[in-house]
């Protein structure tokens, strides 16, 4: 009898501690980065709210990720919303509506405070992923993010890069000429520094969903992520398909405005450039994105 409860003594004993090491594994394994990180972007249009679900490529853009992952733990992304929907894609992440209730769709519009953001009082940059510094010897960093971009030198071995193609994401900026020819440090992926001409460094908050079928590639833009599930496809598809039947229902205009827009940016040559949006006249709302998995 002795016997038989210390074998069943040592039995549970060692269950338990198979339990505690399950467990501190799990936790441990939980506090890794993973390849592929997942992320929920929620949209509203119209009083209906559509999700979806986006697996990043963190193997591929390692830097443009960690930067979008910071964003969406900052909550950056909610409540701001599509500030220029072009023929293939939805811009959206640098701007919302100062009166999001009863605003006007286009004179409402207001840019995010990027900067405040991710800098503190003091103006220091807060954001742990820093990739452009002001100086050679990187003591002045920038909360800009180096362009994992073909046109930035970056590219993937094999030409195994994401390209546009339906839902997926790209990181987005309207400075893409080489007219602001300020050159700045940067970190490149392969962890070696190097100066470079600002515009190809200036990618802040703004990234596209790409709405085309057809598939295209390009040099200035970043595809960082694609749709996790056929569930997502099917959301973003029904989302268009809403904005179709929406602009089908309007008497009288287009669903977008044309809105000249001064975007300033203290980086540039003049401090601020000029860039033209499409704004919806029926706000597409980013309520929340949301980290499912890092």
């Amino acid at each position: 009898m002795i016997k038989t409860l210390g074998g069943k003594f040592v039995k549970a004993v060692a269950v338990a501690l198979a339990a505690v090491c399950m467990l501190g594994c799990a936790l441990m394994f939980t506090g890794c980065e993973s390849r592929y990180p997942e992320i929920t972007m929620r949209i509203s249009f119209n009083g209906e709210s559509y999700e979806l679900r986006y697996k990043l490529s963190r193997d591929l853009y390692s830097q443009t990720v960690a930067h979008y992952l910071e964003l969406i733990d900052l909550g950056y992304f909610d409540g701001t919303v599509i500030h220029d929907y072009q023929s293939d894609r939805l811009i959206g992440g640098g701007y919302t509506y100062a009166d999001m209730e009863n605003g006007d769709e286009v004179e409402d519009l207001t840019a995010c405070d990027y900067d405040a953001a991710t800098t503190d009082a003091e103006g220091n940059v807060t954001l742990e992923n820093v990739t452009v510094w002001a100086d050679a010897d990187r003591t002045q960093a920038t909360n800009r993010l180096h362009g994992e971009t073909s046109a930035n030198g970056f590219s993937i071995e094999s030409g195994n890069g994401l390209r546009n193609r339906f839902g997926t994401l790209g990181a987005y900026t309207y400075v893409g000429t080489g007219e602001k020819n300020i050159v700045y440090y940067a970190k490149s992926s392969d962890n070696g520094y190097g100066s470079s001409e600002y515009y190809k460094n200036s990618f802040t908050s703004m990234f596209y969903i790409y709405t085309s079928t057809s598939s295209s590639t390009e040099r200035n833009y970043c595809v960082f992520a694609e749709l996790a599930n056929d569930e997502s496809e099917d959301a973003l598809n029904a989302l268009l398909d809403a904005i179709e039947e929406y602009t089908d229902a309007l008497e009288e205009g287009t669903f977008t405005e044309s809105k000249e827009v001064t975007i300033r940016d203290e980086f540039t040559v003049d401090g601020s450039y000029e860039a033209t949006f499409a704004v919806p006249t029926e706000k597409i709302i980013i309520e929340e994105v949301t980290v499912d998995k890092y």
